[in-house]
């Protein structure tokens, strides 16, 4: 039985189904934290652009090239975990990016986290999470 206001994992795995469609409908870069978070969005079949930002660059520096490559107004998706230190990354994320003129996507991660934050708290664990879903809807 689901209590009022809560959703059954059917419904939770139609909602990631709906935020993972929009994802993929902006069809730009996603910027993540590291190699882990990489290998799950492409486990759970995402073949767009990723971009790590574990990969000894700078935060700044990353959305410099961003910016270089998406030029005024560019959307770049931020998808960083809902732990401390992401959130500090998703709010640097989005300094730097708007103070590039880019227009920073949080909304795909604020979903996301809204959606699974009581269950996981990384993206590494998406397909872990996903997979929960299906077996047990």
């Amino acid at each position: 039985m689901v209590r009022k206001g809560h959703q059954s994992n059917q419904e939770r795995l139609e909602s990631f189904n709906r935020i993972w469609e929009s994802m993929k409908e902006l069809n730009s870069p996603i910027v993540v934290e590291g190699k882990r978070d990489v290998r799950a969005l492409r486990t759970l079949g995402y073949k767009g652009e990723l971009i790590e930002l574990n990969d000894g660059k700078s935060v700044l520096f990353t959305v410099e090239i961003l910016a270089r490559k998406l030029g005024r107004q560019g959307i770049f998706i931020i998808l960083t975990d809902w732990d401390r230190t992401g959130e500090k990354l998703a709010k640097k994320l989005q300094k730097y990016g708007e103070s590039c003129d880019l227009a920073p996507n949080l909304k795909i991660r604020n979903a996301i986290s809204s959606l699974c934050s009581k269950d996981i708290f990384c993206i590494e664990e998406l397909p872990t999470f996903v997979n929960m879903l299906k077996i047990s809807s």
